[in-house]
């Protein structure tokens, strides 16, 4: 039994026997599960409540299981999608990545590689959900989300900051950066914003010596890239 970062699941699936045993499998996960057997009931669970996670067979009394799979998609649902099916193919596989599944798992399985594969999407859950949500910027606090944590700034770094990340992939100019960051309508020669952007990557590059996502972009200025 583990924690899973999955809480609710919606499994697809017709073959009944199998389904029972589904559902007692994704439990001992503490995952709770709510099953249908057909693409319309499913269409209605997803009314009712968003899963976190599907697990979809491909063959249903009404259909492909992808035909569900290529709609969530287009409809922006962001969960993970495991596909089942009696036919594990590479052509099958390609198809089911194609509409948008995360793992696909032929049929039949055992329980351990399928607790294996719900313990890997969860992990890319996590990644990518964190992914998402770098570089938020809480301006109560001066403070911004990166690779390293939540880093409390001074208010000049947090402007700083913020005015290149606004600017993702752009570079933009010393003069720009000392008008609009630090106000100057005279432009003094200083190597301040080096110094500053110095200070960013400490806080924000995982290796400062070879910054990622603050760059000197040599003779044409900076510029912030995810």
């Amino acid at each position: 039994m583990f924690d899973s970062i999955f809480k609710t699941a919606l499994l697809v699936e017709d073959e009944l026997q199998l389904a029972l045993a589904l559902q007692i499998a994704l439990k001992k996960m503490n995952i709770q599960v709510s099953h249908v057997s057909t693409l319309k009931e499913a269409r209605r669970q997803f009314r009712l409540e968003v899963p976190d996670f599907i697990l979809l067979d491909r063959s249903l009394p009404d259909g492909d299981g992808l035909q569900l799979c290529r709609e969530l998609r287009v409809s922006r649902y962001t969960g993970m999608i495991l596909i089942l099916t009696a036919s594990g193919t590479l052509e099958d596989r390609v198809q089911g990545l194609n509409a948008g599944a995360d793992d696909y798992l032929p049929k039949p399985f055992s329980w351990e590689e399928l607790e294996a594969r719900v313990r890997a999407l969860g992990r890319r859950g996590v990644i990518e959900t964190a992914s998402e949500c770098l570089w938020t910027s809480d301006i109560q606090q001066l403070r911004i989300l990166g690779p390293k944590g939540w880093m409390l700034l001074t208010p000049l770094e947090f402007k700083l900051a913020n005015y290149l990340i606004d600017r993702s992939g752009r570079i933009v100019s010393r003069e720009s950066l000392l008008k609009e960051v630090w106000g100057f309508t005279l432009l003094p020669r200083t190597r301040t914003v080096d110094h500053f952007l110095g200070r960013l990557r400490k806080y924000f590059e995982l290796n400062p010596e070879e910054p990622f996502h603050f760059l000197t972009i040599r003779g044409a200025g900076y510029k912030f890239q995810k």
